[in-house]
Formats: structure tokens, C-alpha cells, sequence
């Protein structure tokens, strides 16, 4: 719908959530304000980032806001995963780093079931991102050229002084873009075992700490779904209506054929989930 109607708005719980997730980071990360100049140094200092949390957690064991830039599939994914940090002995056999994805409630319940499906897929992309990301060549031509960036062009003094600061011999985006490849190489996969923590805003409380198995085949199946839409090869889909409650939080619904609203066999609320019992 936001093709023809923009995105959604930026609602107050959602600025709240922003604001804790910035905070979170800030546990772990110190922000630096660098000035650029053009898109090439804003794409360096996103893998200086990068390149940044990794050493984080090797050096740590754990870093937040970690963003990924990965060819999957065919297409180019960014994402940004909450946390990742080493798995103990208690939690999981596999070696692999732990993804984490922290969502905030309003509400001191868990969400539906719809919504913690969606929110396990999310997870369960940043491992799909993560695994490639650490295993395949990193296409660089592609990526330049999809960005539309001059892998030559030599970077602002104030981006190359930051990524001097950091140790890096670069002047350009194709020599951060060649360290970014290398240092994720140095990683393995990610841990099967994946995480989804839910806080409750008002006093950051955990209402539930979610943890479930990566299923490659349905993440997959899942993400062909979405390029499928993206690419025009497919017709998009209404809500099923046993879901159809999410239309009443939807900022679209007046402009969807797909609103229930006219249909009252919808059921009009998600079902009612008790806060968990702590383990």
C-alpha cells in the first residue's frame, strides 16, 4: 500500500521503541559524529560500523546495531540485528553467535501470534543475511553498481581521520568495502538457536524471552514470497481473515479493497495472550 499511499506514520510507541533501541545500543557502542560529503562516505562509515561491531564481538563477545549488507538471492538486504553475542554452554551446544531481536510493548502481554511469527521470521532473515554475508564472496561490482557509488572516488578528509582513528589503511569505498568482506570472514555462521526478547516500555521490564530453530526452508520460502511481490511477478495478498483484526491498527485500511470492515464474520481482535511465567 505505501507504494501508492507512502509509508505509514511514525506512531509514538514506535518513537518510543527507536528510542529504546538507541539506548541499548549506546550500552555498547559509542557514537561518533562524523560529517560527509557524499554517499561514498556514508556507505564507508556504514562498514567502519560494521567492521566496528564485529571486532566488538570478537574482542567482547557481544555488540548491538550491527548492520549487514548482503546479496541474497538476488537481491541486495540491509538490515541492522538488535544484538549479537557468544551463546554459553547453557543455552547452546552450537558455537555460532547468537542472534538477538528486542521488541518493546506498550502492553505488558506478548503480542499475538501473527505478530511473534512475523517477528521470528525477522530473526530468522538476519541469520539467512548473517550466513551469507560469512560464507559467499561479496560481490562488490554489484553493489556498486546498484547503489549507484564510485568505488574510486576518494574519501572526505573528516571520513578517512575516522577511519584512520580506526586502524584501517583506506582512502576509498572499495578499500572499506574489501575490509568489510574480510573481517566477516573471520566469523562463523550464525547459531541456530535464535532469540526474540520482548520489554515492556513502561518500566523495561522482560515480559518473555522467546527462543526457537532456525527453519531454512520456510525463511526461504517466505522470502521468495516477498521478492516475488517486489518484482511484480505476483499479485499482492490480503490479510487472511482470520487475521483481519490488524486491520484496525492499519494506517491504509480506508484505501484497501481487503478491508474488513463490511464483513462481520472478521473476527475484530487478536486473541488475548497471559504474560509467561518466568523460568
Amino acid at each position: 500500500m505505501f507504494l501508492c499511499l507512502g509509508r505509514r506514520k511514525v506512531s509514538k510507541a514506535m518513537k518510543l521503541g527507536q528510542a529504546r533501541h538507541l539506548e541499548l545500543e549506546e550500552e555498547v557502542v559509542k557514537r561518533v559524529r562524523v560529517k560527509v560529503e557524499s554517499n561514498e562516505d556514508k556507505w564507508a562509515l556504514k562498514l567502519l560500523s560494521s567492521i566496528a561491531g564485529v571486532n566488538q564481538f570478537l574482542f567482547e563477545g557481544r555488540t548491538r546495531e550491527l548492520l549487514l549488507v548482503g546479496f541474497v538471492g538476488g537481491q541486495w538486504i540491509v538490515g541492522v540485528i538488535d544484538e549479537v553475542r557468544k551463546a554459553s554452554a547453557e543455552e547452546s551446544s552450537d558455537t555460532g553467535p547468537l542472534l538477538i531481536d528486542t521488541k518493546t510493548r506498550g502492553r505488558d502481554t506478548l503480542p499475538a501470534e501473527p505478530q511473534r511469527r512475523n517477528g521470528r521470521l525477522q530473526v530468522m532473515l538476519y541469520k539467512l543475511l548473517w550466513d551469507t554475508v560469512v560464507r559467499e564472496e561479496f560481490p562488490a561490482t554489484r553493489f556498486f553498481n546498484y547503489f549507484a557509488l564510485n568505488r574510486h572516488e576518494v574519501l572526505s578528509q573528516d571520513v578517512r581521520d575516522n577511519i584512520a582513528d580506526a586502524g584501517i589503511p583506506a582512502q576509498t569505498l572499495e578499500e572499506i568495502v574489501r575490509y568489510y568482506e574480510s573481517t566477516f570472514k573471520m566469523l562463523p555462521v550464525a547459531n541456530d538457536q535464535l532469540l526474540l526478547r520482548y520489554e515492556f516500555q513502561k518500566d523495561r521490564s522482560i515480559i518473555a524471552e522467546i527462543r526457537f530453530t532456525h527453519d531454512p526452508e520456510w525463511v526461504m520460502s517466505k522470502f521468495k514470497e516477498v521478492i516475488e511481490f517486489w518484482r511484480s511477478e505476483r499479485e499482492a495478498e490480503y490479510t487472511p481473515e482470520e487475521e483481519r483484526w490488524k486491520c484496525r491498527y492499519c494506517q491504509f485500511a480506508k484505501s484497501c479493497p481487503g478491508n474488513p470492515s463490511l464483513q462481520s464474520s472478521a473476527p475484530s481482535s487478536p486473541p488475548r495472550e497471559p504474560r509467561p511465567l518466568e523460568s
